[in-house]
């Protein structure tokens, strides 16, 4: 193979990769999905008791926002903000179980 030929080779590779990465990334990671599932579990389990303390229903209201800002992060690409709001709104509902 010719200078030439391998020069074109490799700078076809990387125009590859260049094109591709941002799909690879572009994907939640599977930790972050189970974290998304676990609190809409959560989230409609508490729902179901339906808590009657004012406080408690504050309570469940933050952790529904946190939830769908975390969805909402998810479809924009942005995950840290996603995990953040997400496990924001693990911890109040685990609260809420208790």
């Amino acid at each position: 193979m010719t200078k030439g030929a391998r020069l074109f080779a490799a700078i076809a590779a990387l125009a590859i990769l260049v094109h591709t990465w941002p799909a690879m990334s572009a994907s939640p990671s599977p930790e972050l999905v189970n974290l998304e599932r676990e609190v809409s579990l959560q989230l409609a389990h508490v729902r179901d008791n339906g808590p009657t303390d004012p406080a408690k229903r504050k309570q469940l209201f933050d952790a529904s926002q946190l939830d769908q800002k975390g969805e909402a992060a998810i479809k924009s690409g942005d995950y840290k903000s996603a995990e953040d709001s997400l496990l924001q709104a693990r911890a109040i509902l685990r609260q809420l179980s208790d």
